[in-house]
């Protein structure tokens, strides 16, 4: 039962501002095209989530706001998925529900009108 696991089973929950998250996840698309499909790494600690993607042409380190309840978390994503999820999205804020670092995110609202799952990928 999907419905459960993303509601009852996630230790961290994340709300954030969607354009603000789609623009910084397409800027990471630039350090990303190098052919080895570099991830996008996201640490998410009290009040900011971070994104930072390093490459030989450079990198990317941006800190946006966010509500979070739960734990602190560090994963990481192919950067076309997740903008991809976040362009099919009409809201303004997006809430994400995060397992673990291996386990996938998930991306709903509240009435349950649109579920996304992306994969992780991993960090080590």
């Amino acid at each position: 039962n999907v419905d459960k696991m993303i509601t009852s089973e996630y230790k961290t929950k994340v709300v954030i501002d969607k354009k603000r998250l789609a623009n910084s996840i397409d800027r990471s698309l630039f350090f990303s095209k190098e052919g080895n499909k570099k991830p996008i790494v996201v640490d998410i600690k009290e009040g900011v989530l971070n994104i930072q993607i390093k490459s030989s042409t450079g990198g990317l380190n941006e800190d946006i706001e966010i509500e979070k309840e739960g734990n602190d978390l560090t994963i990481g994503f192919n950067p076309k998925f997740v903008l991809d999820a976040l362009k099919a999205i009409d809201d303004d804020e997006v809430t994400l529900y995060f397992i673990n670092s291996i386990s996938p995110v998930y991306i709903k609202d509240e009435k349950e009108t649109y579920i996304y799952m992306i994969l992780p990928i991993n960090l080590s």
